[in-house]
């Protein structure tokens, strides 16, 4: 008895495996079931496999297309991007403990550029001087058709370059001051905020 059990054991186990059935079930609720042709229906749906028997050999999901792919580049950048922000937090903690040292260190970034500035008007106020007075020698040149004119304009040039080089070392000293005071600004407004957030 032991012995035909075994044969039939061998037999069955020799037999080429067939292919396994499975199902899909489309959008109307109604189930298809194919071995190797996949039917129109069974697009994008989930399958499961079967043996003879109907036992679940394996299910297929279909990948949710619905769902945004994630970029691991974006990722990486929004990362990196919380990290230097969460750095930013720490070197500002460690650089103020007081709302007070913010309003110091501001004076103490913008009074020197505040004693620039007031150099540089100074400046101006004497480059100016100068060009006015040759522009009256030059009115009064071409006024009483005086050879002078020409060495008088040719003398005004470096005057008025001279003015417009000032005018910019101004115009630049003041956006330093503007952009010390919105970064200041920003860190105290950050500071605050941390500060009442900590336990």
């Amino acid at each position: 008895m032991r012995w035909i059990f075994l044969m039939a054991l061998v037999f069955v186990i020799s037999q080429p495996v067939s292919a396994a059935l499975k199902k899909c079930v489309d959008d109307d609720g109604v189930a298809h079931y194919y071995s190797n042709i996949l039917p129109p229906e069974c697009h994008d749906k989930a399958t499961v496999e079967m043996n003879k028997l109907g036992v679940v050999l394996r299910k297929n999901e279909v990948e949710d297309k619905s769902l945004p792919a994630v970029d691991q580049a974006e990722v990486e950048a929004a990362e990196q991007k919380q990290e230097e922000a969460r750095r930013r937090d720490e070197v500002l903690l460690n650089t103020y403990t007081s709302e007070e040292e913010i309003d110091w260190a501001l004076e103490r970034n913008v009074h020197p550029i505040e004693l620039n500035i007031v150099g540089i008007e100074k400046r101006l106020d004497i480059v100016r001087t100068q060009l006015q007075s040759l522009q009256q020698q030059a009115d009064e040149a071409e006024r009483t058709d005086s050879p002078t004119l020409t060495a008088i304009k040719e003398d005004m040039l470096p005057v008025e370059r001279g003015v417009v080089s000032l005018q910019e070392e101004l115009a630049e000293n003041q956006a330093r001051i503007k952009n010390i005071q919105a970064k200041l600004e920003a860190d105290r407004k950050r500071f605050l905020e941390l500060i009442v957030q900590m336990p």
